[in-house]
């Protein structure tokens, strides 16, 4: 698959700004997001944080190296849904805006969803510090860690949380089945280090910052912003950030009620707790428009 072709999954562009405009006049409830071109987001990295690295992580190279192999993502369906059918993931299935948090905006989303993407101001890195337990527990989503020596790739991790936690079938001769593939049975600490060494993966990444409307952070540069994964499995819904130790269970759920489950999550811990911004980008991984 091509990385640098544009699949028609996203709505027109006058479509998209019209619907962006009545989400920032409805968000007086707090509960409705500007769509990515807005807002002219990038995503973000853990590194610029200037945090350790996790144990088991490679610490060679420095900051900047890791910005440079790994740069930002625009929050962006159409790159990111690039990226995941470059490294495996069918035409079927494709990375869409959400608008709003609200019945009406959600009921706008391509059903079923798989995976919920969430781009915020922030995120900081927490119970890193040891490697505990074994590689994934039972129920548990496939969950990696983004060492420092992953830069700004965020966007990608989050994309794949959202592949190998779905009924996607990623066969194992594509970049990302063969590292599911090699990485089933490790931490999710040396799972981070195998995908820092992963050169198919990280081409793939790269070609993928160059894509978008942003203004690109570069290579080396800083961005504010961290993206997250919602995914449903063993009967809950997990909030999947490589920033963390572990995942983050959200209470029950199943894959018919992922998309409201992960809007309420969203709303009440991320959206609310930050009524002063209004810098959030939201995708669903779902079924593509001409699927």
């Amino acid at each position: 698959e091509d990385p640098d072709r544009r699949p028609t999954v996203a709505p027109l562009p006058a479509l998209r700004l019209f619907l962006g405009l009545l989400a920032v006049v409805a968000s007086s409830k707090g509960s409705l997001l500007p769509p990515h071109r807005t807002t002219n987001l990038a995503l973000r990295g853990g590194s610029s944080l200037g945090l350790p690295s996790p144990n088991a992580m490679s610490d060679s190279g420095s900051d900047a190296d890791a910005k440079s192999n790994w740069p930002a993502l625009e929050s962006n369906p159409e790159v990111l849904t690039d990226f995941i059918r470059a490294v495996g993931a069918p035409e079927t299935i494709a990375f869409h805006d959400v608008y709003g948090l609200d019945d009406d905006m959600l009921a706008m989303v391509p059903q079923p969803i798989r995976a919920m993407v969430l781009l915020f101001p922030g995120g900081e890195r927490s119970g890193q510090a040891e490697k505990e337990g074994t590689a994934q527990q039972s129920g548990e989503p496939f969950f990696l860690w983004q060492c420092d020596n992953l830069g700004n790739a965020c966007g990608t991790i989050a994309s794949i949380h959202a592949l190998l936690n779905s009924d996607t079938l990623i066969t194992p001769d594509t970049p990302l089945g063969a590292f599911a593939q090699r990485t089933l049975a490790m931490h999710p600490a040396d799972r981070g280090a195998a995908l820092e060494a992963d050169e198919a993966i990280r081409s793939v990444h790269a070609a993928q910052s160059e894509a978008g409307q942003s203004d690109a952070a570069g290579a080396s540069g800083d961005v504010d912003f961290h993206f997250v994964c919602f995914v449903h499995a063993g009967g809950q819904c997990w909030e999947l950030d490589g920033l963390k130790g572990k995942p983050v269970s959200h209470g029950p759920s199943s894959p018919e009620t992922l998309l409201k489950d992960a809007a309420k999550v969203i709303q009440s811990e991320f959206i609310a707790k930050r009524p002063d911004l209004i810098n959030f980008s939201l995708l669903a991984l779902g079924p593509a428009d001409d699927a």
